[in-house]
């Protein structure tokens, strides 16, 4: 038995409508387990933010508490932050050398940029920023020594803008 051209068209019709629903349904899928996964995240940094405050609200008995001893305290740009930091985050905001991330332990994530190019090296902030804090002492040390790197670039760009205008 053969199909009209009406018959036909509205097959499509129907085709395209269903799969449109589909879609909406696969689109509204991962939007509601894009945001159980951002909740969940959230719950989890908060009760990590949490816990290390009641730990630091106890001593460990020669004057450090617990939470800063074991991995430092928190810089304002670390709230919230991820788990992990890429190692140009790591080398840039924590001043830490090749050498000192060549023996932290990584997770080795594909390229985002490009599934060809070197792998993605990600590193622990947790453990990033207590070798940063112990190479500089502390957190103030790390600070101090981030502002010096800035001064230096600084004068560095400052030295070829002047040798611009000559």
């Amino acid at each position: 038995m053969a199909l009209t051209e009406e018959q036909r068209e509205r097959i499509r019709k129907n085709r395209e409508r269903a799969l449109e629903i589909q879609r909406k349904r696969r689109k509204e899928k991962e939007d509601e387990e894009k945001a159980e996964a951002y909740e969940k995240n959230a719950k989890k940094q908060k009760t990590d933010l949490t816990t290390a405050a009641a730990a630091g609200s106890s001593s460990n008995g020669n004057g450090t508490d617990d939470a800063s001893s074991a991995a430092g305290p928190l810089e304002e740009f670390e709230v919230g932050a991820s788990e992990w930091v890429t190692k140009k985050e790591a080398k840039s905001t924590y001043c830490l050398p090749d050498g000192t991330l060549a023996v932290c332990e990584c997770q080795e994530r594909e390229n985002p940029r490009h599934k060809g190019w070197t792998p993605m090296k990600l590193y622990r902030r947790s453990e990033i920023r207590q070798r940063a804090h112990k190479r500089f002492g502390g957190m103030e040390g790390l600070v101090e020594e981030r502002q010096k790197r800035r001064a230096k670039q600084l004068a560095k760009d400052m030295k070829d803008a002047d040798k611009l205008f000559e």
